[in-house]
């Protein structure tokens, strides 16, 4: 009895000491299609079938032990016609017209209004494998409260994905 209490014992701390490291990922979509939902929301965008290209950057934040409720993912998408090959995009380009949308959300025990850019650079490249190089830096804030600024920036290879709408 006595090796049992002490074995459960050592699985219970080891449980206890669990922790999320974090993770990144990095995808594309084809056939897909983002848009801004009907709320002013800040922490999803609406991810349907379409016919566009979609890349979908996830950072998820290490857990912190010490507060309760401290997981937060952001997430940068951005949306291409299919037939490009390449494309570069900034700043100057948000706005109707362009044929390439942004988004950034966050996912989090937390409220946000949706977000707007103060800045942004994205470029894009196939690559002959069928992956793509993405890189961007971005900066954007939330119309809610503080108006604090939130930035990211991504250099990496993006693999095909399937659509999932039950992940952040």
């Amino acid at each position: 009895m006595k090796k049992l209490f002490g074995l459960l014992s050592v699985l219970l701390l080891a449980a206890c000491n669990s922790e999320n490291p974090g993770s990144v990922t990095r995808y594309f979509y084809e056939q897909s299609e983002v848009s801004p939902p009907e709320e002013n929301v800040g922490m999803y965008v609406n991810w349907t079938p379409g016919n566009k290209i979609v890349f979908r950057f996830v950072i998820v934040h290490p857990d912190d032990p010490d507060i309760a409720d401290d997981e937060v993912a952001e997430v940068f998408w951005v949306e291409v016609p299919k037939n490009l090959t390449a494309f570069e995009f900034d700043t100057n380009d948000i706005g109707e017209g362009s044929d390439i949308e942004v988004y950034y959300t966050r996912s989090c025990y937390c409220g946000f209004e949706a977000f707007r850019f103060n800045s942004v650079e994205v470029t894009g490249k196939k690559r002959n494998n069928g992956s793509w190089h993405l890189s961007f830096k971005m900066a954007a804030v939330s119309g809610n409260y503080t108006e604090e600024e939130y930035f990211l920036e991504d250099d990496g290879i993006y693999v095909k994905g399937i659509i999932d709408n039950s992940n952040p």
